[in-house]
């Protein structure tokens, strides 16, 4: 009886599913079946930085639903809009709230390569808190022209890392943490198992910071053709007016969102220009030449079956999905070379381990691979990495974390005192095998099983960092500690080879595969977009043959050349009865 209600409330939720959003999700897929509209002739692309930005390109098929950008999307769109006679220019409503120094880097770049094949970019800021995203500036900061409100002012700006410590909540709750820690650097539990920063904790954080704020501040400088000095100066006097941003030459122009999109149409020098939004923008597709595959991996790294969200994509980095797209991309003989993006703060040793085996096995197969390091490729982000052939990193890459850590937390004291529960446990096998309860801390035994368990894994890190990237383990060790890099200073001690973004990465690959900078070459995304019709069988159990059958029939009903050809069918039909009908009356 139980097990049929519970197959009575999935069908009913399924149902509901269905009723409310499959009419949506059916509407997407028969409109992307549909001919698409012509493009204008000519455009310009606007691009909103303010929306909320992942890393990677989703293979769910129904993320788009949810909104938002992908890093990789959107530059491959402006590299294919760069060399596309129809786009005249750029028009940018730029980030001031916050994003990644690292994502901030690539969209410099890609802005710089799209003005040097002689097309232009507008940007325009709109500030309206209490701080100003100093990466969201530099983002567009070498725009044509940088427009800011007049109402705005130039916020604050600079880097704030403001970190909540809860051991002294715990202890106030009766509620204890415990962790192992390799070592002093590796300060990921310090939030709950101390009650402020540890001198390793605020060097390590302090020397990352400084890193990214010198490297932005560099970047500022170049971009508005003023000196370090000057733009160091003009940084650290925030706030200020938007008169004095633009005696400090860090805008050109006061204007309302509407006047600097009117100024980018005028920029187009065509009065049949239109504003069309990046990702209404279809870009020639890639055909012909070698195929260089992109593996995809964002999230924390975790094992165990795979978990799509129902309108994003996968939030983690899921072992077996990750390795089996290297698996996939090393057995596709039109395969050149493999460029994995890693935009991960690490995650389950075990899980981590799976994915550089892949890894190993794509090398073993001939395949060359170049790590692209995203905004974080830190921990068991790095290990994954550490057998590349090569790894590219953004200057301000969130690196390294080359330790370990591991532990519980107990409530079991709060739940007695505040609850006046009483948990009694029965064990067989193992004396450990309760080692992990939350009832209560380790008794010696058990941490000391545990610190082994710790130490061998971290001997094992350091020993794949040593071998991989051709070191001496007592070199991995001076670079490891669990400290965090910002990609320069990585670049710096050894742990990556080159600084670049998405672009420079595909170029190594390019290099090490042996392709001309003059040859053509596609990308080939693994895992692979999720078909459509596939994905709504999984999620409403219909089978897919028979929802593309139906939604073929309504794309071709939906032509105008069959709806022409219906009309005309409904008009002789409309004459005949007609005939019809006076004939029978006579």
């Amino acid at each position: 009886m139980k097990q049929f209600l519970i197959t009575v409330g999935g069908v009913l939720v399924g149902l509901l599913l269905f009723l409310f959003i499959g009419p949506f999700i059916l509407i997407g897929a028969l409109s992307s079946m549909t001919a698409p509209p012509a493009q204008p002739s000519h455009m310009v692309l606007s691009l909103d930085l303010r929306e909320e930005m992942t890393d990677q390109r989703p293979a769910n098929p129904f993320a788009a639903l949810g909104g938002g950008n992908a890093l990789l999307e959107i530059l491959a769109r402006i590299e294919s809009a760069r060399t596309d006679d129809a786009v005249k220019g750029l028009f940018i409503r730029g980030n001031t709230t916050g994003m990644s120094a690292a994502q901030a880097e690539e969209l410099r770049a890609a802005i710089a390569s799209f003005r040097q094949s002689g097309k232009f970019v507008i940007a325009h800021l709109q500030t309206d808190g209490v701080r100003m995203s100093m990466p969201g500036y530099m983002a567009v900061a070498d725009a044509d022209e940088v427009w800011l409100q007049e109402a705005s002012e130039f916020m604050p700006m600079g880097l704030s890392a403001e970190v909540t410590f809860l051991a002294g909540t715990l202890q106030r709750y009766h509620m204890q943490a415990q962790f192992e820690q390799r070592e002093d650097y590796k300060n990921a539990p310090n939030t709950i198992t101390q009650r402020d920063f540890t001198p390793a904790h605020r060097e390590a954080t302090l020397s990352l910071m400084n890193g990214i704020y010198d490297n932005m501040l560099a970047n500022i400088a170049a971009d508005r053709g003023i000196t370090p000095a000057q733009a160091r100066t003009a940084v650290e006097t925030t706030p200020f007016t938007a008169q004095r941003a633009r005696e400090l030459s860090l805008i050109d122009q006061f204007g309302r969102p509407e006047e600097a999109e009117r100024a980018a149409l005028a920029r187009a020098d065509n009065e049949d220009a239109q504003i069309v939004d990046i990702h209404e923008y279809r870009p020639r597709p890639q055909t012909g030449g070698r195929v260089i595959a992109v593996v995809q991996g964002e999230g924390a790294i975790v094992s165990g079956p795979p978990e799509d969200g129902f309108f994003g994509d996968d939030e983690t980095m899921n072992s077996d999905r990750i390795a089996r797209a290297l698996l996939d991309a090393s057995e596709d003989e039109d395969v050149a070379a493999i460029v994995f993006r890693v935009s991960s703060p690490g995650g389950s040793v075990v899980a981590s381990d799976q994915i550089l085996a892949a890894l190993r096995t794509a090398q073993e197969r001939g395949k060359r691979v170049v790590i692209s390091m995203g905004d974080v490729a830190a921990s068991g982000g790095y290990y994954v990495a550490t057998h590349a052939d090569e790894i590219v990193a953004s200057p301000s890459t969130i690196t390294g974390s080359i330790g370990v850590f591991g532990g519980k937390l107990i409530i079991g004291p709060a739940l007695e005192h505040y609850f006046s529960t009483n948990t009694e446990t029965i064990t067989v096998g193992s004396p450990m095998v309760e080692m992990f309860t939350s009832e209560r801390p380790f008794n010696q035994a058990e941490r000391a099983a545990f610190a082994g368990f710790i130490d061998r894994t971290y001997a094992t890190f350091i020993g794949l960092v040593a071998e991989g990237r051709e070191m001496t383990p007592e070199q991995a060790r001076a670079v490891a500690g669990g400290r965090v890099w910002t990609g320069q200073q990585a670049l710096e001690r050894g742990l990556v080879d080159h600084l670049g973004g998405f672009s420079v990465a595909v170029a190594r690959a390019r290099a090490l595969a042996g392709i001309g900078d003059d040859e053509r070459v596609q990308l080939r995304y693994f895992p692979a977009a999720e078909n459509p019709f596939k994905a709504f069988e999984r999620l409403f159990g219909a089978s897919s043959e028979s929802v593309e059958a139906l939604a073929r029939i309504n794309a071709l009903l939906s032509d105008p050349r069959m709806q022409s050809t219906m009309a005309a069918l409904r008009e002789e039909d409309a004459n005949v009865r007609a005939q019809a009908e006076v004939a029978t009356i006579r």
